[in-house]
């Protein structure tokens, strides 16, 4: 991943508000919605500015399937560090939705 990239995704991940939610979300046991929040809204809006910020237009295809996972990586390692959780419980977790 490009190191720009890679420190938009870090300070929007880490935005208190943001992870404060997440984990409210979690202890709430809404785990469906910090998924999303995380995989989808937070990452889409790093590559999408990112993308836009290139000139590649907004939310450049490719672009968004070179990073999407190692976007999602930051995401996730910014909510472990901040909640406390590892990421195997957090997987865990997710795993759980998708047996749903």
């Amino acid at each position: 991943m490009d190191a720009r990239l890679k420190e938009l995704a870090e300070v929007r991940y880490q935005q208190q508000e943001f992870l404060q939610t997440l984990f409210e979300l979690a202890v709430e046991n809404q785990w469906f919605d910090v998924q999303h929040m995380v995989q989808h809204d937070m990452a889409k809006a790093i590559i999408a500015d990112y993308s836009l910020e290139k000139g590649l237009g907004f939310l450049n295809s490719q672009l968004f399937f070179d990073n999407w996972e190692q976007v999602i990586d930051v995401g996730w390692d910014a909510f472990c560090a901040h909640s406390g959780l590892t990421r195997e419980r957090v997987n865990k977790h997710l795993q759980q939705l998708s047996d749903h």
